[in-house]
């Protein structure tokens, strides 16, 4: 039987292994390159690139409460975003969402 990780609708593993992360999680610098070019502000590109990384791995978009904060940190380091900035939409400026 497949692991739930590998079914039609994956799920986060309960604990991410460091190397999981590094392959599967780490933006290349073309993607970052790309964030950069097509986001305003560090929030928005922090949420752009978690989701193009979980996209990529997962083939669908999770609701943003289910992405685990291992995923949100790693990609934060590796885009060198700061600490303060929060993973999330602002609702007040995306009426859309």
């Amino acid at each position: 039987m497949a692991t739930i990780e590998r079914t039609a609708y994956p799920r986060f593993p309960k604990v991410l292994a460091t190397r999981d992360l590094q392959t599967c999680y780490t933006p290349q610098p073309d993607e970052l390159e790309w964030a950069r070019r097509s986001t305003r502000g560090e929030r928005p590109r922090l949420g752009l690139l978690v989701l193009l990384k979980i996209f990529q791995q997962m083939h669908h978009f999770p609701a943003l409460d289910s992405v685990p904060t291992a995923v949100v940190e790693h990609v934060r380091a590796a885009a060198d975003i700061g600490s303060a900035v929060q993973f999330g939409y602002d609702t007040q400026s995306s009426p859309t969402l």
